[in-house]
């Protein structure tokens, strides 16, 4: 699909939206920081991009929410 084209990889791609799945079924951001230094250990440097922009955009979503709940 997006073979080797930057952050369009197919890892970076696939772990991306595993970890996205991952948080939705309830795992905790700590347990994805905690997998995502897993995968650094073993020098997994695409899957780790993935994880990463994903704990990212988890990390904003979070934000947004909380300035919209303390503006109410």
């Amino acid at each position: 699909m997006y073979e080797n084209q930057g952050l369009k990889n197919d890892i970076i791609y696939q772990f991306y939206h595993i970890t996205l799945f991952d948080y939705e079924k309830g795992t905790e951001l700590d347990e994805l920081r905690i997998i995502l230094f897993e995968y650094e250990d073993k020098e997994m440097y695409l899957e780790c991009e993935g994880i990463k922009l994903a704990i990212e955009q988890i990390e904003f979503l979070q934000l947004i929410e909380t300035i919209i709940y303390d503006n109410d």
